[in-house]
């Protein structure tokens, strides 16, 4: 078990919502996908705040995450729910993803990693996304001028880049 994992078993444990609702900057970047239903993954999705807003408004979601507490959470409110969150207990570093995703959200997860993973990691949720799929990234904004290059330089489109949020549209 990583120290980052102990973490947040520990956290999710004491407080059931610790990260509570969905951030504004958030929702109104959403409001940016241009698709209805579509298929997103959850990097780093923990109690599933991201996952739950996603499938309320009719998105297929995959919740990867390697908290045991925090998935277990996520799943009692799916199933409450009926939401279509496929939930995945494993490292995000080690987790190979489908192919062609719609989107691709990754909340607060970038600054958990060590520096030399960060960007190896970017560039393979890269591979999975579809052409004109979207990348959504908010983080600390200390970890974020390393990300918004690779976007750039894989020329992807910088829909919105202000207050730790970059969200950005693939090349077709």
């Amino acid at each position: 078990m990583t120290a980052v994992m102990k973490k947040y078993d520990k956290i999710y444990q004491n407080e059931p919502d610790y990260f509570g609702h969905t951030s504004k900057h958030y929702t109104t970047t959403i409001s940016g996908f241009d698709f209805e239903n579509g298929l997103v993954l959850d990097v780093g999705a923990g109690q599933g705040r991201d996952a739950l807003y996603l499938a309320a408004r009719g998105h297929r979601v995959i919740a990867v995450d390697s908290s045991a507490i925090g998935l277990e959470q996520l799943r009692e409110r799916v199933e409450e729910n009926n939401y279509p969150i496929e939930i995945v207990h494993k490292d995000a570093l080690s987790y190979t993803p489908p192919k062609d995703l719609d989107a691709i959200v990754l909340d607060q997860f970038f600054h958990e990693l060590p520096n030399n993973a960060r960007l190896k990691f970017l560039q393979k949720m890269m591979q999975h996304l579809r052409p004109d799929g979207y990348m959504l990234i908010a983080d600390e904004k200390s970890v974020l001028p390393m990300l918004r290059s690779e976007l750039k330089r894989a020329k992807y489109d910088l829909i919105r880049d202000k207050n730790g949020v970059l969200f950005a549209l693939k090349p077709l």
